[in-house]
């Protein structure tokens, strides 16, 4: 039938995400490919707290002495990253939670954003068969809740997805027993190639809580008295059950190719078939079984020579290793025996998700071109010698001649009620490694994000094994900016070599501090109003900007910038990288600077909503707005500097640390002669005036122990000094045409002055604005105010930070940042936008699809099961009221407490929340049978506690004479 197969008639189809929870620890694809290259034993036992709820649910008689050897999975879940509250996940099948963070790892691999699913053709196709919870939901005595259905429902194991996604497709679990997750994988396939989804989520999944199951196959005769499985091994006695989850994301492979996915395997074919009437319901047969691997090689349009090595079913039972044997021979064994392995020689058979694990070990062999060991298989067995052979070390991938050497493996599942099932694999071209550049440059941003801070710490880790992918820290830093999650709790690393970003991660996932990293801190939950600030005179230096040279937009700009200026001033102009010789020179450092720090964040799409300068830095601030074009800003700068440079030699600036009160004590000596240029902080001014009274006062303040500083390169700005060069600069500037504000500005000259007028930035106010004093501290104000309650981020830009201090002590409640010229200032600026909630836009360019940003999961809390909780204590009479707005506030958010007068309906509670209080307030034992119409739409909460408060017994009463025990 296959001897000469047809082209199949329809697409091939792409894995393109894998996620994995598994025995081991094993949790992502790597971490299971080395497990199988290791040959690792990933069986243990069932830990002994679970053990002992789990013995005591067994016949005395069939109490082992020690736990039961197993495969295990950490049963913990992340359910507030899902909105699911303590008790609905207490109530909740294990598997559901494996699923939704499996899930969440798998798209993440896929390089694909959950959010972008929402509304989509998306299948959700998972396979299982543990009904373990259902028998703990629905035993006998077990308290029963609105969550109780719903959280054992072997539907809602897929269910659950597609609402957690909002998906559109279908939504199916699948019941073969140990074939289920290649059944739904099956299904997956049909339905994609069909054009009935786009994208399908195929899972499979199985859980050990129930021991009577165990107990029952240890009666059948197919579990390990050895504790290991030995698949096809001379001595194989049985298997050992192990619990986990896997997810595989899969698309049409045209489809993946055109968006640039990572494809680890195309599935080109699969087929079914069952048993039928084999000597009994749970015997298999070889034929039916060589059937299988038949139509999937019709259906893939493959010959059976092409088949390189087949993922078998392979339990270790003499029976089913026998019978599979002869099976794959009878199909694919012409020219000698299948090279065959068994993954559940490392995990274990998790049985519902065997099959899925399968075809994750085929793809990971096929795309690293190798075939891994079978571990615990030392000699054949008897029999199999024609039939089968079982790699024990890593092997190349055998070649072929057929179809140029296409590279195949097959994956056998097998149910033991006669379900049978194979898919079959074909290698996909490898996608090309990132450029190797270690260390960078310059130093990048590596961001960092998750939904608590335990959550970040597991995505540090995580992206620390991860990042070496990369190949550089840029690779990395775009990949983190383009599919990271970009969460609530964030944090940064800013290094240029991947040691140091590794060092960084792993510092935020123990807590300890890197000079590295920008620290978590939680983001707002909108967008920050984020106020640009443009240093004035003082941050100027030779290397300014220098280093950022090597990018091209910072350049451009500068360049640009400094063009213009050349042509203003009608000579070279100072550069990066060249010495400051004057004043001049000085204020075109820190401009020129200022406008590339403007394009290079403006590139990133960090875009100010308000800005405003300090004395030089408001010409950059100008610019920023839109109110000064290139060559009109380089006008201003040009005339101003060349006008105010010859005051150098008639006096300065000062910066003390004192009050405008303690400040203005000390001036009237001077009687006018030194004044205050600049309003800076509460307890900082900068004072001007001539030379010889400036050196006074300095040693003065020295010798009575108070801080003060000269500014370098600085003329007595803003004070009566300038007053003769005023209407010297406004006739220079006549004509001079500014333009409406794109972006909204507050005058640090007048900052009462009207933001949205054009003619208030003319000639007049530039040249007054060298004059006026810097009123620094009221234009911060002015700032905040404009935020509308808004939280408020202010952004230094210049060559060095001088403000970040000033505005930290002026306005205690913001958050400040400096964004710099140097490559580590600015980078770490980035990194400190990121984390008050301002998320750039890009570089995105380098994102790899190799390089997995992998969600991180906060596993503090256990929770338990309230089926199993005791009764609820009983509240007080007088405490009613409160223990009822404590349970309301469980379930919807009360910023300011419940209203007592309101009704359910008013506070915001839907129809299902009311069913949740309804079933906690049963919880407490003089309230167990109240009933639903206790909150009819008109009765208020008062009266509710009212009558709920009715029914508790007086104290050292045991009930209440006369009062109904069913309520309302």
């Amino acid at each position: 039938m296959t001897a000469n197969a047809p082209v199949p008639p329809h697409p091939s189809v792409a894995i393109i995400g894998m996620g994995c929870r598994l025995p081991g620890g094993v949790n992502s694809p790597d971490q299971l490919w080395k497990a199988l290259v290791e040959g690792r034993d990933c069986v243990s036992r069932i830990p002994q707290e679970r053990w002992e709820r789990m013995a005591a649910r067994l016949h005395p008689d069939q109490v082992p002495e020690r736990p039961f050897p197993a495969g295990v999975v950490d049963h913990a879940f992340d359910n507030a990253f899902f909105g699911i509250t303590d008790d609905e996940a207490a109530e909740m099948d294990p598997q559901q939670g494996w699923l939704l963070e499996t899930a969440y790892e798998a798209l993440s691999d896929a390089a694909l954003d959950p959010a972008s699913l929402a509304g989509t053709r998306t299948g959700v196709y998972v396979g299982a068969a543990s009904i373990d919870q259902a028998a703990t939901n629905f035993g006998t005595g077990a308290r029963a809740g609105v969550f109780t259905a719903p959280g054992a429902g072997m539907a809602i194991l897929a269910n659950r997805l597609s609402y957690h996604l909002d998906l559109s497709g279908p939504s199916l679990t699948l019941d073969t027993a140990c074939s289920s997750s290649l059944t739904a994988l099956h299904y997956a396939v049909r339905d994609l190639r069909s054009g009935e989804v786009d994208v399908a989520l195929v899972g499979g999944t199985n859980v050990l809580s129930n021991p009577v199951i165990t107990a029952g196959f240890t009666e059948t005769g197919v579990l390990s008295p050895r504790d290991r499985c030995a698949p096809f091994d001379q001595h194989a006695d049985g298997y050992v059950r192990s619990e986990g989850a896997v997810v595989l994301v899969l698309t049409l492979s045209e489809d993946a190719t055109t968006r640039g996915h990572r494809i680890w395997a195309h599935v080109a074919g699969t087929g079914m078939s069952h048993g039928g009437r084999a000597p009994h319901l749970l015997a298999p047969r070889a034929d039916r079984q060589t059937l299988t691997v038949r139509r999937a090689l019709d259906d893939a349009g493959i010959l059976p020579a092409q088949v390189g090595w087949v993922q078998a079913h392979g339990t270790g039972t003499k029976a089913g290793d026998r019978i599979e044997a002869r099976g794959l021979a009878q199909a694919l064994g012409e020219r000698g025996p299948v090279a065959v392995g068994s993954v559940k020689s490392v995990l274990g058979h998790l049985e519902g998700a065997a099959g899925a694990a399968g075809v994750m070990a085929a793809a990971l062999a096929l795309h690293h071109g190798q075939i891994p060991p079978t571990a615990h298989h030392q000699h054949l067995r008897t029999g199999l010698e024609r039939q089968v052979r079982v790699p024990t070390q890593v092997e190349p991938w055998p070649h072929t001649t057929e179809k140029d050497g296409e590279q195949v493996a097959g994956v056998s599942g097998f149910g033991f009620g006669g379900s049978n099932a194979h898919v079959l694999l074909t290698r996909a071209p490898s996608t090309k490694d990132p450029a190797v550049e270690d260390p960078m440059p310059l130093p990048e941003t590596v961001f960092v994000s998750a939904h608590t801070p335990a959550a970040l710490a597991s995505a540090a880790g995580r992206l620390a094994v991860n990042a070496p992918r990369g190949g550089s820290v840029g690779v990395v830093a775009d990949t983190s900016l383009a599919r990271g999650p970009h969460h609530r709790w964030r944090a940064a690393v800013t290094v240029a070599d991947l040691g140091s970003l590794v060092q960084g991660l792993r510092s935020l996932q123990d807590g300890t501090p890197d000079p590295h990293t920008v620290a978590p801190r939680p983001a707002p939950e909108g967008r920050p109003w984020m106020v640009f600030v443009y240093s004035g005179h003082g941050g100027h230096h030779p290397h300014a900007g220098l280093e950022l040279m090597h990018r091209p937009v910072f350049a451009q700009a500068v360049e640009d910038a400094r063009a213009a200026l050349a042509q203003q001033t009608g000579s070279q102009v100072w550069g990066p990288g060249e010495e400051i010789t004057g004043f001049a020179d000085a204020q075109h450092c820190t401009h020129l600077v200022q406008v590339g720090l403007t394009a290079e964040l403006a590139d990133r799409g960090i875009v100010p909503d308000l800005v405003l300068g300090h004395s030089v830095g408001e010409i950059a601030a100008a610019s920023a707005a839109q109110i000064l074009d290139t060559w009109t800003a380089s006008r201003v700068l040009a005339r101003r500097a060349e006008l105010l440079a010859p005051l150098a030699q008639a006096g300065g600036l000062l910066a003390i640390r004192a009050s405008v009160e303690q400040v203005e004590a000390l001036l009237a000596l001077y009687q006018g002669r030194i004044t205050i240029a600049s309003y800076s902080a509460p307890t900082v001014q900068v004072v001007a005036g001539p030379a010889p009274d400036l050196d006074h006062l300095h040693e003065y303040l020295d010798e009575q122990g108070v801080w003060c500083k000269p500014v370098p390169d600085a003329i007595p700005a803003h004070s009566p000094m300038v007053e003769p060069v005023v209407p010297r600069l406004r006739e220079a500037l006549a004509g001079l045409v500014s333009a409406p504000a794109r972006i909204p500005i507050v005058s640090t000259a007048d900052p009462d002055r009207a933001r949205d007028h054009s003619h208030t930035w003319g000639p007049a106010y530039w040249a007054e604005q060298a004059r006026q004093p810097v009123r620094f501290t009221q234009a911060l104000k002015a700032a905040v105010s404009a935020a509308c309650q808004r939280p408020v981020v202010f952004v230094e830009i210049g060559p060095r930070a001088l403000l970040s201090e000033h505005i930290a002590h002026t306005l205690p409640r913001t958050v400040t940042t400096a964004v710099t010229s140097d490559p580590f200032g600015f980078a770490r600026g980035i990194g400190q936008l990121y984390t008050t909630g301002i998320t750039p836009t890009g570089p995105t360019v380098r994102a790899h699809p190799d390089l997995v940003i992998a969600p991180g999961w906060d596993h503090t809390e256990r929770n338990t099961s309230t089926m199993d909780a005791p009764a609820a204590p009983v509240p007080a009479r007088n405490q009613v009221q409160a223990y009822l707005a404590e349970e309301v506030a469980r379930l919807v958010d009360l910023p300011e407490g419940l209203d007592i007068d309101s009704t359910w309906i008013q506070t915001g509670l839907g129809s299902h929340s009311l069913l949740q209080l309804t079933s906690r307030l049963r919880r407490v034992s003089p309230w167990a049978q109240i009933d639903i119409r206790l909150f009819l739409p008109e009765r208020t909460w008062r009266k509710v506690a009212a009558t709920l408060a009715a029914h508790l017994p007086e104290p050292n009463e045991s009930a209440l004479e006369g009062v109904s025990s069913v309520l309302p």
